[in-house]
């Protein structure tokens, strides 16, 4: 587009608009102040009605538990380990296995090279010398990947490759060897 077109443009908005703000202006002078004040009653009400509908799907109820667990179940009806139970069964009627057969067919399906691809897209030599030290260390790829996704979760940092390490070398000393000795120390982790 060209200079000359948009000055054009420029100067055509702004002579329309301050043709409207004329407008306005001219009836509002010619607006009595009972006139002026139904029409700001009237917009006020528009207003209203809009906040209403929007806040209405909120705030349709009061949630008085004092726990998680209790405004839970004010809300959605069952206790959190109902919903969880209700969860699993339709994912074991969606894909024929329960959460943890799913995971742990995940976890062994991938290197865990190929892990760390799909969580950062690509993979430094940094990332390759910790996953060697980790599988020097005696943990199996399996291990090594619920070890890597335990620490995408839980660390906001991302992986520091020395605390990784550590916790490989923790892991070893807990005997923790098999991936379903790593989930279940995950989940011991969790909850405390």
């Amino acid at each position: 587009m060209s200079k000359d077109k948009k000055r054009f443009k420029k100067s055509y908005y702004l002579a329309k608009h301050r043709q409207k703000n004329e407008e306005h202006s001219k009836e509002v002078n010619e607006m009595t102040i009972e006139e002026w004040r139904g029409k700001l009653e009237e917009k006020a009400k528009k207003g209203a009605k809009k906040n209403k509908k929007r806040y209405k799907k909120i705030s349709s109820k009061v949630i008085y538990g004092t726990t998680a667990e209790e405004r839970f179940k004010e809300i959605h009806g069952v206790t959190i380990e109902e919903w969880n139970a209700k969860k699993e069964e339709e994912f074991i009627t969606k894909t024929g296995m329960s959460y943890d057969e799913w995971y742990i067919k995940q976890v062994n399906s991938l290197t865990p090279i190929d892990y760390l691809k799909n969580c950062n897209g690509a993979v430094s030599q940094d990332d390759v010398e910790l996953v060697k030290d980790l599988q020097k260390l005696g943990l199996n790829d399996g291990v090594i990947n619920v070890l890597l996704d335990y620490v995408n979760i839980v660390s906001k940092m991302g992986f520091i490759h020395s605390l990784v390490r550590e916790m490989g070398e923790s892991w070893l000393k807990k005997n923790v060897l098999t991936i379903e000795s790593a989930i279940a120390f995950v989940r011991e982790e969790w909850k405390n």
